[in-house]
């Protein structure tokens, strides 16, 4: 049996919708954001780079020293640092110029900082000279050992010999013998350690004197009552390295012509 085919139908084809477009919009916490709190920053950040730029054109023009200075003077110190001049304000080297001062014989302590509109000033404190070490050093009273400054005259600093190992012990023994001997104000020329540490002076007096190892400040003090009772110039040699009391070389007698 013929099935009847359903008709055609007659009119306008329907279209199919299109599904709604979203539109996108702006969250309201970025809405409420102020256009100026975005710029500030910006412009911050730009006038610190365009003010530290034109600032560091001003160059370090001048070194100004101060302190007590006796070793060294102000130009001694503004020579050794002169390379910071022409460095920009902000970007000059305070530490180069710390270091490189501090470096300096006799110099103990430094303060470096920048001046505007354009200069660097150093404040130093000097060590005081107390005594030559082997004849190619200086002790400072601190008792730092350092290179002598050329221009340092120390022919009249005392002279102290020995190996390195006593440093210490000649510097504590060496200020010992200087306050014990004050009171006659004789200076000791040259303070000698043996291999054993053993303590030899070479006094203003023309002593020759022999404390040894121990009791450095007693045996001082005892060499103090010995100046006291005998002729300095009669005496050659004292030595202390006993107990008690001393043993004296006296000076050769001279013939009377």
């Amino acid at each position: 049996m013929a099935s009847k085919k359903r008709a055609a139908q007659r009119g306008a084809t329907r279209r199919p919708e299109k599904a709604a477009r979203r539109e996108w919009h702006v969250p309201a916490w970025i809405r409420s954001v102020h256009w100026s709190w975005v710029v500030a920053p910006v412009l911050l950040v730009g006038l610190f780079l365009g003010g530290r730029e034109m600032v560091d054109r001003w160059a370090i023009q001048d070194v100004r020293v101060t302190g007590d200075l006796t070793v060294w003077n102000a130009a001694d110190i503004t020579s050794q640092v002169g390379w910071i001049k022409g460095q920009g304000f902000f970007s000059a080297d305070l530490q180069g110029v710390y270091e490189n001062v501090l470096s300096m014989p006799l110099i103990k302590e430094v303060r470096v900082k920048k001046r505007w509109p354009g200069y660097v000033e150093i404040t130093v404190r000097e060590d005081i000279p107390m005594a030559v070490w082997n004849s190619n050093k200086l002790i400072g009273i601190s008792g730092d050992l350092m290179a002598i400054p050329a221009h340092l005259n120390v022919d009249k600093l005392t002279l102290i010999q020995g190996d390195i190992e006593y440093m210490d012990k000649a510097v504590k023994d060496y200020r010992l013998i200087q306050q014990a001997l004050a009171p006659v104000q004789v200076n000791v020329r040259t303070l000698s350690l043996t291999e054993t540490g053993s303590v030899e002076l070479d006094l203003s007096n023309n002593w020759r004197v022999a404390l040894g190892r121990k009791n450095i400040e007693a045996r001082a003090r005892r060499l103090l009552k010995v100046m006291k009772r005998l002729p300095a110039d009669q005496v050659a040699e004292v030595d202390l390295r006993y107990g008690k009391g001393a043993a004296i070389r006296w000076q050769p007698q001279q013939e009377k012509g």
